[in-house]
């Protein structure tokens, strides 16, 4: 087999025109949509749907990246089912606030895309997982012929990084990804857990948007930095191991990377992949903040220490100034160790499992890691 590929376009900003051009060439280099899907096929465009969040605040898929796409699927004679399943309850109503609040509606306005309003879901086996065997799946991905995912480019507070491997997280039900948090508070069990995610449902295809993403306390808590790129790839492992060396980050930082090359699914190098279309030298040097995972190692330690003390010893803290009492955080803690007193989040730290879920999904982002 040769290397994988990653096509890599410029985008300078989320107008529409912008974005559909730069879509168009980096899926020219790989042979174009109609080498992915076949006319009458039915496409699952799996979007990163986190939260309720406001496209400029770079939390979830921009909606001008999802149009691009779905107008080119359909432009080859596909249907397109368009969704993902939220942190917190997988219900109608969470999926209206999110498709709303994140500019899903005008995405698909004038198209012949249907969003996905289905909330059930089906075991699904999984006989090539490293340890999970079978998962729980969203129909509207089993029902699918295809998939296409389209991930923005986030650090991490607990894998380091998220783009195409940590987004297929997405296709198992709401709370049902709460209980991996438990079953596996190691993140790098917890990371495995992802990339068998990725052997259960492969997406045919993964459409980055890196138009602007975030940096320092991802995937929501960060702040949005301007990259300005698409990229695009059929190998998703591949794929964030060039994401991550466009903005400055060590791919094997990336816990799903360093398991995807103890599994031999990659090399965690950029040299071992192709990269098409505009070379990671004709950007600007964009360096971004890593996600602080740890905190106050003024030591030289090993790396396994620092990892050891961040899993166990890093705590999610709530600033009571900014918290609102919604309950967002304890609807979505696997050990249930929230609690709201007096209208705000109280944490029980004796059942806490630092999976941070309650971080990610904060509207407010009122809960810090210290």
């Amino acid at each position: 087999m040769g290397r994988p590929v990653v096509s890599l376009s410029r985008c300078p900003d989320y107008d529409a025109l912008s974005v559909k051009k730069a879509v168009e060439r980096s899926l020219h280099e790989l042979g174009g949509m109609e080498r992915f899907v076949a006319p009458g096929e039915k496409v699952f465009l799996k979007l990163n749907l986190l939260r309720p969040s406001e496209p400029e605040k770079a939390v979830t898929t921009h909606p001008s990246v999802i149009r691009a796409v779905l107008q080119l699927i359909e432009e080859v004679g596909a249907s397109v089912v368009v969704g993902d399943s939220p942190g917190g309850p997988f219900s109608k109503g969470r999926l209206e606030k999110c498709y709303r609040k994140s500019g899903v509606y005008e995405a698909i306005e004038g198209t012949g895309a249907e969003l996905n309003w289905d909330t059930g879901y089906t075991r699904a086996p999984n006989p090539h997982g490293h340890l999970v065997h079978s998962f729980e799946i969203i129909n509207a991905a089993l029902e699918a012929d295809k998939i296409i995912s389209l991930p923005r480019l986030k650090t991490h507070v607990l894998t380091g990084f998220t783009g195409g491997v940590k987004i297929m997280y997405g296709v198992v039900p709401g709370l049902v990804k709460a209980t991996y948090h438990a079953k596996l508070p190691d993140v790098k069990d917890f990371s495995d857990m992802l990339l068998d995610i990725l052997t259960c449902t492969p997406p045919t295809l993964a459409i980055m948007d890196a138009v602007v993403g975030m940096e320092g306390q991802g995937p929501s808590a960060g702040r949005p930095k301007k990259v300005g790129a698409i990229l695009t790839s059929s190998d998703s492992v591949a794929m964030d191991v060039v994401a991550c060396s466009l903005v400055g980050l060590d791919p094997l930082t990336s816990t799903t990377t360093e398991r995807a090359v103890a599994r031999g699914l990659g090399t965690g190098r950029l040299e071992d992949v192709e990269v098409k279309g505009n070379a990671l030298a004709n950007f600007e040097d964009i360096r971004f903040e890593p996600a602080k995972r740890k905190k106050g190692n003024i030591f030289p330690v090993p790396a396994f220490l620092l990892d050891l003390y961040a899993n166990r010893y890093t705590k999610p803290v709530v600033d009571r100034k900014k918290c609102t009492g919604c309950g967002e955080c304890a609807s979505a803690c696997p050990r249930n160790c929230i609690s709201m007193k007096n209208g705000k989040a109280v944490m029980d730290y004796k059942q806490c499992i630092r999976c941070f879920c309650c971080h990610e999904l904060c509207p407010e982002s009122a809960i810090r890691l210290r």
